[in-house]
């Protein structure tokens, strides 16, 4: 799973929704917030279905969550899917000399 990188600034109202923020991986604050929580993108990304609980980020109840892909993969990662891709291209390649 990606790593919560992500600052979150946030205020909210009196029922936990959040009603301003400040999100990225660098920022600074110019004015004061309530809360301060690190996240990961998913998170960053599906804010609109998160709330402020107890002084914890909670997800809304009956939400979805998107997905998002990593944007960086790791050497290994990148190696299974050349590996993966190498593979089908053989595959095509003995395919078309058989025919």
């Amino acid at each position: 799973m990606m790593g919560e990188g992500i600052q979150l600034y946030c205020d909210i109202d009196e029922h936990g929704n959040i009603t301003r923020l400040l999100s990225g991986e660098k920022v600074i604050p110019t004015s004061s917030f309530q809360y301060f929580f690190m996240i990961d993108k998913k998170t960053e990304v599906n804010l609109s279905k998160f709330y402020v609980k107890d002084g914890k980020l909670e997800q809304k109840e009956g939400t979805t969550l998107i997905e998002v892909e990593p944007q960086w993969l790791s050497e290994k990662e990148q190696l299974e899917i050349m590996q993966k891709r190498m593979e089908e291209m053989e595959k095509m390649l003995a395919s078309l000399s058989n025919s």
